[in-house]
């Protein structure tokens, strides 16, 4: 089973109903401008601080199940990126998480038809969807893909908290198609080592060993296409790992990355 990604917050690709910004009760400062992305202060707060996350069980073939999964697994995310959101000097606050079942999906950004486990977040109502099918959720008993699709999801709304989205945004509409997908690849690149870099700090507290995080999180990649503004299938593979080793968004500031790990 393979898990996707979107981002509906791709530089140019995105209309401009779902561009985010800070939560209009926050009271912190929210990073703006190229700072948001080159010297974005979470690149400061160290290693996440270790957290203890129990993967409720999955019944194959029970949808509550997974609601309470994917409620119990974003509780783990939100107190392990509040924490260093606070160490940052920036504003948390909690997306809602949302388990959408079926072949036909209606969400505020769009109507998606998943094939697969795919976790998505849409800035338009600050929701992380974890679509799934009845090949999902038979399939995922023993595996931690759809905590990998929630983390995927969760990331982008940590990108939107941090002022990543916001500045993405704003800089496409200067920038060529070309231009645009560039940045957005980065993006992308650094939600995929935020990713790695939760599941790298938790995944001893989920049994899982550090050779099955290799095998079955990142290098099962290899088996993917590259995609145009989603960054290359080497270069996912790269910054999965480079976030699970370091565990720390510290190691994720792909803006700063030599064009060749970028693209």
């Amino acid at each position: 089973m393979r898990t996707l990604f979107v981002a509906l917050a791709i530089g140019a690709l995105m209309s401009t109903s779902l561009i985010g910004t800070a939560s209009s009760d926050s009271t912190g400062p929210v990073p703006t401008g190229t700072a948001a992305l080159t010297g974005n202060p979470v690149y400061k707060t160290g290693k996440f601080v270790p957290k203890t996350c129990e993967e409720p069980t999955i019944r194959g073939g029970d949808i509550e199940s997974v609601q309470i999964y994917a409620d119990n697994m974003a509780a783990c995310l939100g107190r392990a990126w509040q924490t260093q959101l606070k160490k940052a000097g920036i504003p948390f606050s909690k997306p809602k998480v949302t388990v959408a079942y079926g072949d036909r999906i209606k969400t505020a950004c769009g109507v998606y038809r998943p094939g697969d486990t795919f976790g998505l977040y849409c800035q338009k109502n600050r929701t992380v969807y974890l679509m799934v099918t009845e090949y999902g959720i038979t399939g995922e008993l023993d595996s931690p893909e759809m905590l990998e699709s929630l983390s995927i999801g969760y990331g982008y709304h940590v990108q939107r908290l941090i002022g990543v989205l916001a500045q993405e945004a704003r800089a496409a509409k200067k920038l060529s198609r070309t231009g645009a997908l560039a940045l957005s690849s980065k993006v992308a690149l650094q939600n995929i080592c935020f990713t790695g870099a939760f599941l790298g700090s938790v995944w001893d507290s989920l049994g899982h060993t550090k050779e099955h995080g290799y095998d079955y999180l990142i290098d099962r990649r290899s088996v993917e296409s590259s995609v145009k503004g989603n960054g290359t299938t080497k270069n996912r593979i790269h910054w999965m790992r480079r976030g699970f080793d370091a565990q720390s968004p510290g190691a994720c500031n792909t803006f700063k990355a030599p064009a060749s790990k970028v693209a």
